[in-house]
C-alpha cells in the first residue's frame, strides 16, 4: 500500500486586532496565534501578517522589521492609527492599512498555498480577495463579527432608523457582498454564522462569473489556548446554600445586560438569598456597568485577570455569567466566553437565543433565562441553591463538552486538516 506524502503549505494569515508572539506572553494568544502555532507544529510554513497599530492598547508596535518568533514570520503593515473604536478616524486608519496590505502582498516574489483572512475589518478582508483573485490563490474568510450588520442589528434601533442606518453603510454592505461572492470557503465560530453572511451577502451570478464556483462553509470555533493550568471539578467550594459565587470574565462593553441582573440581584437580597457576583474585566463601559450595581454591596469588581488568576478564582464560584443582548452577531454565535466557561467548569447563565441557547439545553450546560426577565432568572437561581447537586452535574457536563468538542487540540487539528484538504485539492 502506498501512503501520499502530506504537502508542506506556506499559509499566510491577515488578521488585525490581536495580539501577536512579539508582544510577548503577557497577553491572551487569539486566533492567529493558535492557528499558526498549530500549523507550524504540523511542519508547515506560517506567516501573520498584521498592523502595526496595536488595536487593544491604541498605540503603536516598536518593531521595525519583520520577527521570526517560535517559527511565524510576522510582518507589520503601517497605518495612521486611532483612539476611539467608533470614529472616523478608526474608517480612515483601516482604508489607508488596506491600501498598504495590497502594496505589500503585490511587491512579493513568492505565493503562498492559501490566504487565511480574520473578518472585519472589511476593507482589510476586500484586498485580500482581491489578491488571492489576481494570484489565483484559495482564500478562507474567518467571520468572526456580522459587520456591517452589527451597527443595524440592535434591540434599541427602531425599522426607520435602521434602514437609514443601512443607507448610510451601503459601501461597506457592497464590499461585503464582494468579498462573500469572491470567497473559496467562509468560516466562523459557528456554520450557521458562516452560511448566515454567506447568504445574506454571496451574489451567485458574481461566483458564477468571476470564480465557477460557489464559496463553501464550515465551522471554526473560537477557543482558549492549550492551557498549563489543571482545572479540577472536585475541589471544596463553597456550599451554594451558604452562599453562591457567581463569576462574569469579558470585556465590560454595551453588549451585555447588566440591568436584568442588577433587578435580579434585588430581588435576591429581599429575599435573604445569600449571593456574590464577581466582575473581572475591563472595557468602554466599565464606568457605566460600575454606576449600575453601585448602591448593592454584594457585587465586585476585580479589574482584569489574567488566565491563572482566572482558574483561581473560578475554583471558588459555583456560575458563571454571560448577559448577552439579542442580535443575530450573538445569537448566530458560540461566542468564545461560553467556550471559555466550558474550560473552566463554570455552567452558564445566558439570556441568548439561537445557537448558545441549543447548545446549553441538549448538552445541560447551564441554564437558559428569558431575556430582561429579572423575576424568572431569580426564581431559576434560587432554585440552583436549593438543589446544589445540579451545579456539579451541570460543571462535569460543560468540562466533558469542552474536552471532546472545543479543546484547542481538537477545534486547531480541525483546522489544519481542512486548510490541507482545500490546498490537496485545489
Amino acid at each position: 500500500m502506498i501512503t501520499l506524502r502530506k504537502k508542506l503549505m506556506l499559509v499566510w494569515i491577515l488578521q488585525t486586532g490581536e495580539p501577536l508572539n512579539s508582544d510577548g506572553d503577557q497577553l491572551r494568544p487569539m486566533r492567529a496565534i493558535n492557528l499558526s502555532k498549530a500549523l507550524v507544529s504540523k511542519g508547515h510554513q506560517t506567516e501573520i501578517i498584521s498592523t502595526r497599530f496595536f488595536h487593544q492598547q491604541k498605540r503603536f508596535r516598536k518593531n521595525t522589521k519583520n520577527e521570526n518568533i517560535g517559527g511565524v514570520l510576522e510582518t507589520l503593515i503601517d497605518s495612521p492609527g486611532y483612539k476611539s473604536n467608533i470614529s472616523f478616524r478608526r474608517l480612515f486608519d483601516h482604508h489607508i492599512l488596506s491600501f498598504n496590505l495590497l502594496i505589500n502582498l503585490f511587491r512579493r516574489e513568492n505565493k503562498p498555498d492559501i490566504i487565511f483572512v480574520g473578518f472585519p475589518p472589511i476593507e482589510w478582508s476586500l484586498m485580500a480577495i482581491f489578491y488571492s483573485y489576481m494570484r489565483n490563490i484559495p482564500i478562507v474568510i474567518d467571520v468572526k463579527d456580522l459587520w456591517p450588520d452589527i451597527f443595524w442589528d440592535k434591540e434599541e434601533v427602531n425599522t426607520l432608523k435602521k434602514e437609514f442606518i443601512k443607507l448610510l453603510f451601503m459601501p461597506y454592505r457592497i464590499y461585503s457582498v464582494l468579498i462573500a461572492s469572491l470567497a473559496d470557503y467562509i468560516t466562523g465560530p459557528t456554520e450557521l454564522m458562516a452560511n448566515y453572511f454567506k447568504n445574506n451577502y454571496q451574489i451567485k451570478l458574481l461566483s458564477k462569473i468571476f470564480k465557477n464556483k460557489y464559496p463553501k462553509t464550515f465551522s471554526s470555533p473560537i477557543v482558549p489556548p492549550q492551557d498549563k493550568e489543571q482545572i479540577q471539578l472536585d475541589i471544596l467550594k463553597t456550599d451554594p446554600k451558604d452562599c453562591l459565587n457567581i463569576l462574569f470574565i469579558g470585556s465590560l462593553m454595551s453588549v451585555y445586560d447588566f440591568e436584568t441582573i442588577k433587578k435580579s440581584i434585588e430581588i435576591l437580597n429581599n429575599k435573604k438569598k445569600k449571593i456574590q457576583l464577581f466582575i473581572a474585566g475591563r472595557g468602554g463601559s466599565e464606568n457605566y456597568i460600575k454606576d449600575i450595581f453601585s448602591n448593592i454591596e454584594n457585587v465586585y469588581f476585580l479589574g482584569w485577570l489574567n488566565r491563572k488568576k482566572a482558574i483561581e478564582i473560578s475554583s471558588n464560584c459555583h456560575l458563571a455569567l454571560a448577559p448577552y443582548k439579542n442580535i443575530k452577531n450573538y445569537e448566530l454565535n458560540l461566542v468564545n466566553k461560553y467556550i471559555d466557561y466550558m474550560s473552566l467548569g463554570l455552567p452558564v447563565l445566558s439570556p441568548l437565543r439561537g445557537f448558545a441557547f441549543e447548545l446549553i439545553n441538549k448538552y445541560e450546560i447551564g441554564w437558559n433565562y428569558p431575556p430582561k426577565d429579572s423575576s424568572i432568572l431569580s426564581r431559576i437561581i434560587i432554585d440552583i441553591i436549593e438543589s446544589p447537586h445540579t451545579i456539579k452535574l451541570r460543571s462535569a457536563n460543560a468540562m466533558r463538552l469542552f474536552e471532546s468538542k472545543y479543546s484547542y487540540e481538537i477545534v486547531y487539528n480541525q483546522i489544519v486538516d481542512k486548510l490541507e484538504q482545500i490546498v490537496n485539492d485545489k
